[in-house]
């Protein structure tokens, strides 16, 4: 599909659902908009079509000397390696008392609603909401937070009136100079999915990597340097003891129409096994792992 017809849907998506009667959204009282500018990553959202399988999100901003907001929406397709996707939508400021309340243009003259709604003092994490309460974006100047102010940050999502279990996690690419916390040591990470006839499973153990088909091992081969750092990487971005927690985003595997899915990390000697879901569309937290463990070559 063409960009210009993407972002026509993506338009028409925004006004149809705005057209939904909801309370106000009160946005924040005050933005220094030359100290809001520059990087923001998405941390987690409520994804449009367009972002459901984005990784590395990243949001940018630049103020031009008319008042608006130069917008950079950018973000790798479908893996951490995957197609650089780049859009750019324009903001403008409708309240210019707060600067917190904006209209963004993806397609001349329709500004959709765009709402400050939390921002910290120190301007380092910031909540995006929508009156309709249709999408949200919890963003931060740093690509991972801790789960402390993670918790804090989607609490006030959930007060905003969101349905925080379409809250999905976003998965960035850390710099390799970024290790997994010395408090959690990962040593065995495993993927599992079984239906009637058919079983299939992948397992990364002290370096080595296999294969299993049926039961049956069809492929085994140490980790290279490459594939060991990209693995830490990915699990830098998950936080192991939450996955049980995590939501399927369908069900199919329950009424018999896909594999019956899960993953387990042993970490600390302790295992962790996350809910089960559809083999085909795992949680977003765990995407880039199940990717990562059904690729390796």
């Amino acid at each position: 599909m063409k960009l210009r017809q993407q972002i026509v849907l993506i338009v028409i998506t925004v006004l149809m659902s705005a057209c939904s009667s909801q309370k106000p959204m009160p946005a924040v009282d005050y933005v220094d908009l030359e100290r809001f500018m520059g990087d923001w990553y998405v941390i987690a959202n409520i994804p449009t079509f367009l972002e459901k399988d984005a990784y590395n999100p990243v949001e940018s901003y630049r103020l031009d000397s008319d008042g608006s907001v130069a917008t950079t929406f950018s973000f790798n397709a479908g893996s951490l390696r995957g197609e650089k996707k780049i859009y750019n939508p324009r903001g403008f400021i409708t309240d210019k008392s707060s600067n917190a309340i904006w209209g963004m243009q993806f397609v001349w003259p329709i500004k959709a609603d765009y709402r400050i709604v939390y921002l910290d003092d120190a301007y380092q994490q910031t909540v995006i909401g929508r009156t309709s309460r249709d999408y949200v974006w919890v963003m931060a100047r740093t690509a991972q937070i801790s789960d402390q102010d993670y918790s804090a940050l989607v609490s006030r999502v959930s007060e905003l009136g969101y349905d925080i279990e379409l809250l999905q996690k976003a998965v960035h690419t850390v710099s390799k100079s970024v290790s997994l916390p010395e408090a959690i040591t990962v040593e065995k990470v495993e993927y599992s999915a079984i239906t009637r006839g058919k079983s299939e499973r992948a397992v990364v153990h002290k370096g080595r990597y296999s294969y299993f088909l049926n039961d049956k091992k069809v492929r085994q081969t140490m980790l290279t340097d490459s594939h060991s750092k990209l693995l830490a990487q990915v699990l830098a971005g998950i936080d192991v003891v939450a996955i049980k927690d995590l939501q399927a985003p369908s069900k199919r595997h329950q009424f018999d129409g896909a594999m019956v899915t899960s993953v387990a990390i042993t970490a600390n000697g302790k295992t962790h096994r996350s809910v089960t879901f559809d083999d085909d569309n795992p949680p977003q937290a765990l995407k880039a792992l199940v990717h990562f463990l059904l690729t390796v070559r």
